[in-house]
């Protein structure tokens, strides 16, 4: 809501998708990500702004983050990927092979863009990177109004960016990704995915058990490190409540040691 070893499975399925695209995509076994945990797959998005940087992310053992921005300050042997949040970072500056399109357009008090403005500018969106990530809904990605009627136009996208904040049934987080890649044809990158978005998490903390959590945590992740259908994902730390990832002292919560846990599929 804030402004990859893959199995030999994944790989074979990614290079079917290129070769039916006709575009070179780099394999997760070849991507700059290079953290300092087993999975190569699994981010975060760090809100840099207000203090996070290279400790939280060593904890996390992520090999990749974002930050909501088009650059960082961190040094880091993270794979840092930029995003072009709202019309207002249209003229930045972007450097590396990936970037994230515009923040829940869908969304008033995010970067609230119309189908048609952002159309028009995607462009600049595209401009100077190999591979784009759809703008990122906060309604449904499927059956909602705004990406669908967005992608209708074939803009140049490599590759869909999904939010995900509905519970801890690990089962329905699964049906969702693969009705988006039913719907779309396209590698997902699940950017922001937590039982809770930071505002309920607020007003109601506990409303799932940390070992619902663990466990969804758990699930989740298997699943997305071991199909091909996901390329990448990013938990959202809640700041508070079991879906946060730190504490007020800037050390790791039970969920944040679950998911800092994570291992990659060799």
């Amino acid at each position: 809501m804030k402004p990859v070893s893959a199995c030999v499975a994944g790989m074979l399925w990614l290079a079917v998708l290129v070769g039916a695209s006709g575009d070179e995509r780099p394999s997760s076994s070849k991507d700059k990500a290079r953290g300092g945990g087993a999975s190569l797959k699994r981010g975060i998005g760090l809100p840099e702004r207000h203090g996070f940087g290279e400790k939280h992310l060593e904890e996390l053992h992520v090999a990749w983050y974002y930050n909501w921005g088009p650059a960082t300050k961190l040094k880091t042997k993270a794979l840092f990927v930029p995003m072009v949040f709202s019309m207002k970072s249209l003229d930045a500056d972007i450097s590396g092979d990936f970037v994230l399109g515009f923040n829940e357009p869908d969304h008033i008090k995010q970067s609230n863009i119309s189908v048609e403005e952002a159309f028009k500018h995607w462009p600049k969106v595209a401009r100077q990177v190999k591979h784009v990530g759809s703008p990122a809904v906060a309604g449904n990605p499927v059956t909602g109004d705004w990406l669908p009627a967005f992608m209708k136009g074939n803009p140049k996208v490599d590759f869909i960016t999904v939010h995900w904040y509905k519970g801890v049934d690990s089962k329905h987080f699964i049906k969702d990704m693969q009705a988006v890649h039913d719907k779309y044809k396209k590698p997902i990158w699940v950017t922001e995915f937590a039982p809770q978005t930071a505002a309920n998490s607020k007003e109601n903390p506990t409303k799932f058990t940390q070992e619902q959590v663990n466990q969804f945590i758990a699930d989740t992740t298997h699943w997305m490190e071991t199909s091909p259908v996901v390329e990448r994902y990013a938990w959202h730390d809640s700041g508070v409540g079991t879906s946060a990832l730190f504490d007020e002292k800037g050390r790791l919560t039970d969920s944040g040691k679950a998911y800092a846990s994570v291992h990659g599929q060799k």
